[in-house]
């Protein structure tokens, strides 16, 4: 894993602690599904895509925006990776 996407990882990482009721005793794990956790709501989830657009440049096509690109760190790394080609 390069720089970048360890970066990029804590990035999404700290959004996701700042912005939800993640306890803070909780270990959040990049392969952690965050809506089956409970840390994740409708409109969190509209953040979230905001968020990944805004942080990578990048924009999520509708037919990209579904729970397996979101559910987790590493989901959301591998939806940017792959519009940002390896990084």
């Amino acid at each position: 894993m390069s720089i970048q996407e360890q970066s990029l990882r804590g990035k999404i990482r700290g959004f996701i602690e700042l912005n939800m009721n993640v306890d803070d005793e909780a270990v959040l794990n990049d392969s952690d599904n965050i809506f089956g956790l409970g840390y994740v709501s409708s409109i969190f989830a509209m953040r979230l895509l905001n968020f990944i657009e805004n942080l990578s440049g990048i924009t999520v096509a509708d037919d990209e925006i579904a729970l397996a690109n979101f559910c987790s760190i590493d989901a959301m790394a591998a939806l940017v990776c792959r519009h940002q080609g390896a990084l």
